[in-house]
């Protein structure tokens, strides 16, 4: 399984970064800005000015289609950045951002971001890594498309998910403040009967359990099984 994650940016470090950066991190901190619950952050067709990092949170990032159905590509956390497109282009947002719980979000303007970067060998050579990741989570959500079916699709959505942000609980993990299955099943590109129909099985198979407000993994290295195993 590859490290970097298919449905999410890869975490950047940015706490560790700013550490070695006094000004830097003077910098982020005056610029934070919290959401709560529900706030969207810009919306489609709003200028492309603006480049976000999250210190605290969950951001939901996603589109309008047919007939302003809501479809959710990505949910971001602590340490991962959004709307880096307005550090190349001018072009109009395509998506929105929204809070997905409280949140607090560092927030610079075009112009301020590319000064401090050029200021800053360390913050450029981060931005570097950022672009690097986008590109990479691209390639690596095509490959899953093309090759892996709905299930292993779900599954490996799981494991990335506790790679990221799991809490080990003893020799369970706990994921808080978990997504919808609706939710899933966009960031899959399957059903939402679909999504529902493996995690029942895997509940069943007493490798999961989960309501509305967690999920808990009970066996990591049996789910980490299924991805190779025969239907």
């Amino acid at each position: 399984m590859a490290e970097q994650s298919l449905w999410y940016a890869e975490n950047i470090d940015l706490e560790n970064t700013l550490k070695t950066n006094t000004s830097a991190e003077a910098e982020f901190f005056a610029r934070k800005v919290k959401f709560r619950k529900g706030d969207y952050i810009y919306l489609p067709e709003e200028n492309s000015d603006t480049i976000y990092f999250i210190y605290s949170g969950k951001i939901k990032i996603g589109t309008y289609r047919d007939n302003d159905k809501e479809v959710i590509t990505a949910m971001l956390q602590k340490g991962d950045v959004f709307g880096e497109v307005a550090i190349i282009t001018d072009q109009k947002r395509k998506d929105f951002a929204q809070a997905a719980i409280d949140s607090e979000v560092s927030v610079f303007r075009q112009e301020d971001f590319k000064k401090l970067m050029s200021e800053n060998a360390t913050i450029g050579f981060l931005f570097m890594k950022i672009m690097s990741n986008r590109v990479m989570e691209m390639e690596d959500r095509l490959e899953s498309l093309v090759f892996k079916d709905s299930k292993t699709r779900i599954i490996e959505f799981l494991l990335l998910s506790i790679h990221k942000s799991g809490q080990r609980v003893g020799y369970e993990y706990v994921l808080r403040n978990f997504i919808t299955h609706q939710d899933i099943a966009n960031l899959t590109s399957t059903s939402r009967q679909t999504v529902t129909m493996v995690l029942n099985d895997l509940r069943n198979e007493n490798i999961i359990q989960f309501d509305r407000k967690r999920l808990l993994v009970r066996d990591l290295e049996k789910l980490k099984s299924l991805i190779n195993s025969p239907s």
